[in-house]
């Protein structure tokens, strides 16, 4: 009996085994390439998104200020026409 090739053939399905019960356990190891790549999109993203969560606080800030204005308008225009009235009379 060669112990040896028996050795190397028990550890080959082993390896197997291992590979497949990770491969079902989604723990499958990715090339450290792809790993880097991976934590450089996620981190992309991740800044993507902050800036579009301050973009969007700007821009409801902006809409109450509008909106604010909107309502204050008719008194700012009523008071300048009252002041440019006073002033020709």
């Amino acid at each position: 009996m060669d112990y040896e090739t028996e050795i190397k053939d028990l550890k080959r399905r082993v390896g197997d085994l291992e590979g497949a019960v990770n491969v079902l356990a989604g723990s499958a190891g990715l090339q450290p390439e792809l790993q880097a790549l991976r934590g450089l999109t996620v981190s992309g993203f991740d800044k993507v998104e902050d800036t579009m969560s301050r973009f969007v606080r700007r821009l409801d800030t902006m809409n109450t200020q509008i909106w604010s204005l909107r309502d204050d308008f008719p008194d700012l225009v009523g008071a300048a026409l009252r002041k440019t009235t006073n002033t020709e009379n």
